[in-house]
């Protein structure tokens, strides 16, 4: 079965890749430094924006802008270039990740800041530490304690908060529903024998107003790709109504 197609389109993603067997990819403090050296090396090199991060012993989270159409030679190189150094060190062979990285674009503001507080409460759900300021190895703690490798964030839109208030942001809890959108990513859908990217999230056509120009949304969000079926879903409507207001709008 072929893969399905990676977007590489500029914008934010979030990127995650894992350790094959979910093995440890960094056994000391070295391997932390070592990985995000490449990270700053790549945000240099391929232009790119870095702006929130977390490693944990097994598997790491970015979140990430791209300004050009290279993603995958951006993460390719940090990669392939941390996977020999670790090789090397601890005299092992073989890959070292589960796969090629997996890469969530993120459709908007909200699913920004959705990912930020997931990427950065990692350590807190996996009970490694009991405070958010407790774990050395993520982008709160470089801002919170000006860490070496600071300047990895220095142009991040978490500073669209004080520390005082992103600090806050991350220590609530995520609500459940929140978690099952941390995932989300745009969705394919073939239109007029051609595959088309949703960048628009369906709740999009909603937020601002779901009674008075409730019909009107519908019918764009119909338009721009999304189901009968999703819509009525997400509406709490049956499909037969749906398919009327399309009729009649």
């Amino acid at each position: 079965m072929p893969r399905k197609e990676r977007i590489t389109t500029p914008g934010f993603y979030h990127i995650i890749n894992r350790g094959v067997e979910r093995r440890n990819i960094y056994l000391e403090a070295e391997d932390y430094a070592f990985f995000l050296s490449l990270l700053q090396t790549s945000k240099k090199d391929y232009n790119i924006l870095i702006h929130s991060f977390c490693l944990m012993t097994n598997h790491y989270h970015i979140l990430l802008e791209t300004k050009e159409d290279n993603l995958s030679k951006a993460m390719q190189f940090i990669n392939d270039k941390y996977s020999k150094y670790f090789n090397k060190k601890y005299k092992r062979s073989g890959h070292l990740w589960q796969g090629r990285f997996i890469s969530y674009f993120l459709y908007d503001d909200i699913h920004f800041w959705y990912v930020a507080k997931y990427i950065e409460r990692n350590p807190i759900k996996a009970k490694m530490v009991k405070q958010i300021h407790q774990y050395k190895y993520q982008s709160f703690f470089q801002w919170k304690f000006k860490q070496e490798f600071y300047s990895l964030i220095n142009d991040s839109k978490i500073f669209d908060m004080t520390l005082i208030e992103y600090e806050e942001f991350l220590s609530s809890e995520i609500q459940e529903e929140i978690l099952k959108k941390i995932y989300m990513t745009p969705k394919y859908i073939k239109k007029d024998g051609k595959m088309k990217i949703l960048y628009k999230r369906l709740e999009s056509f909603f937020e601002e107003d779901t009674t008075i120009s409730r019909n009107k949304n519908i019918k764009n969000a119909y338009e721009y790709g999304y189901t009968k079926a999703e819509i009525a879903k997400y509406l709490s409507l049956n499909h037969s109504t749906i398919s009327r207001i399309l009729i009649n709008t």
